[in-house]
């Protein structure tokens, strides 16, 4: 196939020279871990030397480190087709997924199914099963993806699940399955760290109730960015935060011995903000914004198409298998490909300088971001895979 043909959207999404990156890589790993935007570092150093150093703790309000959760959050919200005042950056996924399972089970005792499907990310339903050792009345129930729609009934409290299956690159119909939910009186908790900052998400208009993500994938917020949680506007007011901190309090600085929640998304703050990886995290976000998830969207659907086009002999053949059927609404920003001797094509790719991901034991997952990912980019992998995949 032409590769060199076209590449309109990809083209209007590069922004490589925004990033560090060593040159020559071809980075196929941002569903992992994204590469650290250009001027994050001395961004850093003017947060601990001209902020920190010369202010000390009157930098909190004076620079705005107490408000950042949610002035970060505002932002990422427009990353999600959100509302601002509904999303917050703070914790990691794990421990959002925990506050907001909690909370939503709490709202009616009569409902006591936490519904889920096999295959889920493992931490998240490593954390619904911690929820169901502190509530022993309450089942987490884990089906198989097209069992779930007929799973969901009226003993349902939450349905939670991943947007994007993290090994095929399967994307969930937002809207349908919210609307589903709705339905029977269920409410939807969606994960959606590996569809934000890659999808043009829609939360208003696909009705999303709650939501947590991670910042270090396509956020391009570092090792160990926090996360954010979101709830639409018309729940928040009726989340009781299981995790009770300071900053999550209505007058944290009054210092009272009894808890009051704040008022709305910020209830579900816990600890003191994360002001370092906060300044990294917003850099991400910001760039995001600039190039405006639509552009983004359509060029790493782009990329992926290219990428599948160019498969077709070895799917014909055998040689490699999809993990699931690909085209429309369920494409994502990665595809998840079975292989015979995947580690050693992993390695084999590595070794010419084309970063994708191995996971044990036959999977090859590439990711397609067009902001530091070009169609000369794709060429070269797909060159570097044909001759690999004639060896297997």
């Amino acid at each position: 196939m032409d590769l060199n043909r076209a590449g309109h959207a990809a083209e209007h999404a590069y922004r490589r020279d925004r990033f560090v990156m060593p040159q020559g890589l071809v980075y196929l790993a941002g569903n992992s871990l994204g590469p650290a935007v250009a001027g994050v570092a001395q961004r850093l150093v003017q947060t601990c030397e001209a902020q920190w150093g010369q202010q000390l703790a009157g930098a909190w309000k004076k620079h705005g480190w107490l408000d950042a959760p949610q002035a970060i959050g505002d932002k990422i919200a427009g990353l999600l087709g959100a509302d601002p005042g509904t999303t917050l950056v703070c914790d990691s996924t794990s421990v959002n997924l925990f506050k907001l399972l909690n909370a939503a089970l709490a709202l009616d005792p009569t409902r006591k199914v936490v519904l889920s499907e096999q295959g889920n990310f493992s931490s998240d339903l490593y954390v619904a099963q911690s929820v169901g050792v502190l509530h022993p009345d309450i089942e987490i129930r884990i089906v198989p993806r097209a069992a779930v729609v007929d799973a969901l009934d009226r003993s349902v409290a939450v349905l939670m699940l991943s947007h994007v299956d993290y090994r095929t690159g399967q994307a969930h119909d937002l809207h349908r399955l919210n609307e589903q939910a709705r339905a029977v009186g269920a409410l939807t908790l969606w994960d959606v760290s590996h569809s934000v900052g890659i999808m043009a998400l829609d939360f208003n208009a696909s009705g999303v109730d709650m939501a947590v993500g991670c910042g270090y994938k396509y956020l391009n917020g570092g090792p160990g960015a926090p996360a954010f949680v979101y709830a639409r506007r018309g729940l928040q007011e009726r989340l009781h935060n299981p995790i009770q901190g300071w900053l999550g309090h209505a007058e944290p600085f009054v210092f009272s011995d009894g808890f009051v929640p704040a008022a709305g998304i910020k209830r579900m703050q816990v600890a003191t903000p994360t002001t370092f990886s906060l300044v990294a995290l917003e850099a991400g976000v910001d760039l995001l914004l600039e190039a405006g998830m639509p552009c983004v969207e359509a060029g790493s659907r782009e990329l992926c198409a290219r990428f599948i086009e160019a498969l077709a002999p070895h799917l014909r053949a055998g040689r490699v298998r999809l993990l699931h059927e690909v085209g429309g609404d369920n494409l994502s920003g990665h595809l998840g490909f079975s292989v015979a001797n995947a580690q050693a094509l992993h390695e084999g790719l590595m070794a010419q300088g084309i970063v994708a991901e191995y996971r044990y034991p036959d999977l090859l997952r590439v990711a397609f971001n067009p902001l530091y990912t070009s169609v000369d980019d794709l060429g070269r992998s797909v060159e570097s895979l044909n001759r690999l995949l004639a060896r297997v």
